[in-house]
């Protein structure tokens, strides 16, 4: 994974209101482990602190639907998903970005 933060490194809030980027390679990152990580480094939190992904959605189905497809074809298309989970919107692509923001009416 490469942390790719957007928040800034004074801000010693335990919550971040910025939102967090990072990149991972899903060859050796299942996507709903990303986003676990992902939303973790988002509250500054233990990533087994957080409530379970699948009370929000099927982790299973996230990383058989974002899965690499092996084809290095720039005709494949791209997929994103996007969701709440907790009081975040978490969005990930199938290159390999996970995006974890406030959700704007909870903050």
């Amino acid at each position: 994974m490469t942390d790719e933060s957007e928040r800034s490194s004074a801000d010693e809030q335990d919550v971040t209101t910025e939102p967090v980027r990072a990149q991972y390679e899903w060859s050796s990152t299942a996507p709903s482990t990303a986003v676990i990580e992902t939303a973790a480094i988002a509250v500054n939190r233990a990533p087994t602190t957080l409530e379970p992904l699948y009370e929000s959605l099927d982790p299973d189905a996230l990383d058989i639907l974002l899965r690499p497809t092996g084809s290095a074809s720039s005709d494949v298309e791209t997929v994103t998903v996007s969701f709440n989970f907790a009081d975040w919107q978490v969005t990930v692509h199938s290159r390999g970005d996970v995006i974890v923001r406030a959700n704007s009416d909870e903050r």
